[in-house]
């Protein structure tokens, strides 16, 4: 992630200002493959087969669906608006510069949240593995575990998106003597800390694992699970 959003800056102070979006979320897909790939499925092999139904809203966390949703409103109203001049300094020193667009940034967080979409949906109906409850329980843990982890990523590109594109707007504002309105641009400033900080959450909440155990299986199953832990 860091990699990426350091790789994304550098490119909108170039000629490569559309692929910015598209460098971040290589680098974000990247990482994540890579932690999975080094994080491997609790229990192996098919298990037995269940009547239980598993369903894609049992596992996303519905608040940061909302926050996914919110910041996609509003880096689309970003878009619906005039583009400041690019960030790149072309019209200082040449006095024109190449048409800015944010087509490739709607575009590629269109296809990150759909990936998002598909991914969590496959991981969500693989088959189940493990023949006991334990086993059956840990298989369920991971399947939380790996959602989040995947709704938390879609959240924290999107997140440093909004706060590129808020503070890129609300640097056009505060130059009152081109028209732009100061009070405008405190307005943007302060959202786009507000997304500076959602990014934070999201990016720090990555290397955290929380106990979601009591959340993901049933109570009986959960307090076996304890139960064995405590005893080993």
């Amino acid at each position: 992630m860091a990699i990426g959003v350091g790789t994304a800056f550098a490119l909108t102070r170039t000629y490569l200002l559309d692929l910015a979006p598209v460098a971040l979320v290589l680098a974000a897909l990247l990482g994540t493959l890579t932690g999975e790939a080094v994080t491997p499925r609790p229990v192996r092999g098919r298990g037995a087969a269940s009547l239980l139904p598993r369903r894609v809203r049992d596992y996303a966390p519905r608040r940061e669906l909302i926050v996914v949703a919110l910041l996609g409103v509003g880096i689309a109203g970003f878009a619906s608006y005039p583009i400041p001049e690019r960030p790149d300094h072309e019209v200082k020193y040449f006095g024109t510069a190449a048409p800015v667009s944010l087509a490739s940034t709607l575009i590629t967080l269109g296809v990150t949240a759909a990936l998002t979409a598909v991914i969590v949906w496959l991981i969500v109906r693989a088959p189940q593995t493990g023949v006991n409850e334990a086993d059956t329980a840990a298989d369920n843990a991971w399947r939380h575990d790996i959602v989040r982890r995947l709704v938390y990523t879609c959240t924290a590109v999107f997140a440093i998106v909004f706060t590129a594109l808020a503070f890129w707007y609300a640097d056009g504002q505060w130059d009152w003597r081109a028209g732009g309105s100061p009070v405008l641009g405190l307005v943007l400033s302060l959202l786009a800390g507000l997304g500076l900080a959602t990014f934070a959450c999201y990016a720090g909440a990555l290397v955290v694992t929380p106990q979601r155990l009591q959340e993901s299986v049933p109570a009986g199953i959960a307090g076996q699970i304890n139960a064995d832990r405590v005893a080993g």
